[in-house]
């Protein structure tokens, strides 16, 4: 069953029979409704006198589950609401309430929630490639306006960033830097770490994102942002969802004839990241484990390899005199430790270069 509240401004009284013919006119014959059964899906909640000698009436309705044919529950409601609005005593209607749009809504809500969170992972991560800090100057250097006032202290101690502070069409804003002004470039050669004009190339280049691939992603996006921010814009400020908003969002979030949508676009970000770094990633893993676990002694032109206990359950002897010895142990427990997402350490390449570093290190 669907609800609906109406508030409706007239000129004369207008009862709940009424109110409630309408409906049965409708549907009531057509799916066997009796206009008992219809007026008793009707109810008014107050009716007040307005300065203006009219009238305000609340009202609230109901329609039944039915086998609807070629027709949908809000097809029924507008149609109700276009006939009561031929009423001459009508001057003006309201759907404050529609039970269909709530359940409409707060599914492409929870949606547009996930993703959001998803954006914000992918852009601390961008940012934080970058060495880039979170913060007003940031904010600033690429033209983004935050949604109030940030205490970057207290939303550290809630484990946020400054992009839980942004406003959602500005996701995509970090693509390009906003331009400099002649006088931010007198601010900038007052910097006393600017000594060369080398380093205020520096200075203005590092304002960018570096790494391109991360470029391509951020404009990659930026198209599918305004579909999705009408959505969102739609659903807090509790709008009807018009059928092109709906198709817009779908199109931006799934994609349509080969455009990808946005949930695609991130997932082939993080391929394409573990693609690039997930072997560099495991060897610098590795050779940090390999720092800690072992410690090499040399006596008389002989190396004693020292395995630290803390690092190790039973997989090692406390110490050897080869790395022969000790090698290939050594492989299995980094592999063991180092997990990364379809990342392939069993292949003859990837274990040479294991080998490689095992012998630099030690």
């Amino acid at each position: 069953m669907e609800t609906f509240k109406i508030q409706i401004i007239h000129e004369e009284l207008i009862t709940k029979k009424e109110l409630s013919t309408i409906l049965y006119n409708e549907i009531g014959e057509e799916y066997n409704l009796s206009e008992d059964d219809i007026e008793d899906l009707f109810e008014i909640l107050d009716t007040f006198l307005l300065p203006n000698n009219t009238f305000s009436t609340n009202f609230t309705f109901s329609i039944p589950d039915l086998e609807l044919r070629d027709i949908e529950p809000k097809d029924i409601i507008f149609s109700y609401l276009n006939s009561l609005e031929s009423d001459e005593r009508v001057i003006s209607i309201v759907k404050t309430f529609d039970s269909i749009l709530y359940k409409t809504a707060e599914k492409y809500y929870n949606e547009i929630i996930k993703l959001e969170m998803k954006l914000r992972n992918v852009l601390t991560y961008i940012l934080s490639y970058d060495d880039k800090s979170i913060e007003d100057q940031l904010f600033k250097n690429f033209g983004i306006d935050r949604s109030q006032k940030i205490n970057y202290e207290d939303i550290r101690k809630k484990y946020e960033n400054g992009l839980f502070y942004i406003y959602f069409n500005h996701y995509a804003s970090f693509s390009v830097p906003k331009k400099i002004k002649a006088d931010q470039i007198a601010e900038l050669l007052q910097d006393l770490t600017i000594q060369t004009f080398e380093d205020f190339k520096n200075k203005i280049s590092n304002r960018a994102i570096k790494e391109d691939r991360h470029t391509d992603f951020l404009l990659s996006i930026k198209n599918k942002l305004k579909p999705l921010e009408d959505m969102r814009n739609a659903i807090m400020h509790i709008r009807n969802l018009s059928n092109t908003i709906i198709a817009n969002y779908e199109k931006a979030i799934t994609g349509n004839n080969g455009d990808k949508g946005i949930h695609s676009i991130i997932e082939e970000f993080w391929n394409n990241e573990r693609r690039v770094l997930n072997k560099e990633t495991w060897l610098a893993l590795s050779k940090n484990q390999i720092k800690k676990l072992i410690t090499v002694e040399e006596e008389a032109g002989s190396k004693t390899f020292i395995f630290n206990s803390e690092y190790y359950d039973d997989e090692f002897e406390n110490s050897y005199n080869s790395i022969e010895d000790f090698k290939d142990d050594l492989f299995s427990y980094l592999v063991d430790k180092i997990e990364l997402r379809d990342f392939d350490t069993l292949n003859d390449e990837f274990q040479r270069k294991i080998n490689e570093l095992i012998y630099k290190l030690l």
